[in-house]
């Protein structure tokens, strides 16, 4: 207060001053023109307030590598690695694979029926030079990749239901070697 009795402008101005910025900007939200700004991936564009994400693919059914040592095999149970009890007719997979690295063996890899495991134990492979792969005598294998030195997939159907394994064949090596090797395997279920 001044001495004649009358307060001082000041702090009435200051408090004008701030209830307009205050006014202002409580007024200063976006205005729809129009136009709307794309929602980011895996949002939804209605204004719920919730954001809702698409499942994401699957890669494999069975994702893993199978550990094999130097010119001997390996195989993994389909069925346990997927947590069932057979595979069905009509039912569609892809299998890939790629070579455990650069500058190591050069693997086959198989996929077989119950019937040819118990004869692929005891059935090594024999180069077949007319037809220029790898063969194995009285088997029937549903993939059969050779000499794996990068990635390789290939799509099949199921024709009985039964069990059913991935072998990694290393039996064709010469030489001796403690090397153990893990080759990368994912198998696709399609339908």
């Amino acid at each position: 207060m001044r001495s004649d009795g009358h307060s001082s402008p000041i702090p009435l101005l200051l408090v004008l001053v701030v209830v307009v910025f205050a006014c202002a900007a409580g007024c200063s939200t976006a205005q729809n023109t129009g136009t709307t700004s794309p929602a980011p991936a895996g949002t939804s564009s209605a204004s719920s307030g919730v954001i809702s994400t698409a499942p994401v693919p699957k890669t494999a059914d069975v994702d893993t590598a199978i550990s094999v040592s130097f010119n001997d095999y390996s195989c993994l149970d389909v069925q346990k690695e997927m947590g069932v009890t057979y595979l069905y007719p009509g039912q569609r997979y892809t299998l890939s694979a790629t070579s455990p690295g650069p500058g190591t063996v050069h693997v086959n890899i198989l996929f077989l029926d119950t019937n040819d495991y118990l004869k692929f134990r005891e059935t090594r492979p024999a180069w077949d030079s007319v037809s220029k792969k790898w063969e194995y005598a009285g088997l029937v294998p549903f993939v059969q990749f050779d000499d794996v030195t990068g990635p390789v997939s290939k799509t099949f159907a199921i024709k009985d239901q039964g069990i059913y394994y991935i072998c990694v064949d290393d039996r064709k090596e010469t030489g001796i070697n403690n090397a153990i090797f893990d080759v990368p395997v994912k198998l696709l279920k399609l339908s």
